[in-house]
């Protein structure tokens, strides 16, 4: 019996093999240089990031050293921004007081001699109340009427009496004892704003 060898069938096998080996050493060698050129790209990225941070740690260094050489400045500046804000907060919440109790002694002043401002609230909605005292009947009936007045509601968007009272005072002169009654009349309301109280 013969053998027979069939060398072409094994070209065959051969060539199908090194086509292989060629694609696989191909599709290495491209997928081997995306890879160095992603390590390239990866360490010129971390080169340039670590620069980076060199530099802000040295300008954070100067900054601690400028810092630490300007506390007093520093100190300075933090008590100036705290009184800044208190001045805001109390302008925000002012309620000018000053120009309206001199409008309200000038209406007590107006109306009589003998009337007295005994207390005065004034908030920054421009509500008041106020506590007025006479020293008689006569001089309390004669601010009544005037309160009426137009002349003295001009000041006031809203106006209203919350209280009478009398006060009997007594005062000891020698060995005399006197009586003194002091009418006290409070009001509450409200203040007109003053550009508006000048048109």
């Amino acid at each position: 019996m013969k053998k027979r060898l069939n060398l072409f069938s094994k070209k065959k096998r051969f060539n199908a093999f090194a086509s292989y080996a060629n694609k696989i050493k191909r599709f290495g060698t491209i997928i081997g240089l995306i890879f160095f050129v992603l390590f390239v790209i990866t360490i010129t990225r971390t080169i340039i990031l670590r620069a980076e941070m060199n530099d802000l740690l040295k300008k954070k260094q100067l900054y601690l050293s400028l810092l630490m050489e300007e506390k007093d400045v520093e100190a300075n500046i933090r008590f100036f921004k705290g009184k800044q804000t208190q001045l805001y907060t109390y302008e925000k919440d002012d309620a000018r007081f000053a120009p309206y109790y001199s409008i309200l002694l000038d209406m007590l002043n107006t109306s009589t001699d003998s009337a007295t401002l005994d207390s005065i609230e004034i908030d920054k909605t421009r509500s008041t109340s106020f506590v007025i005292k006479f020293k008689d009947y006569e001089t309390m009936i004669s601010f009544l009427k005037y309160v009426e007045s137009e002349e003295f509601l001009k000041n006031f968007d809203e106006l209203s009496m919350a209280s009478l009272s009398l006060n009997r005072d007594v005062v000891v002169v020698s060995t005399a004892r006197y009586a003194n009654k002091n009418f006290q009349l409070q009001f509450k309301g409200k203040f007109k704003e003053l550009n508006e109280e000048s048109n």
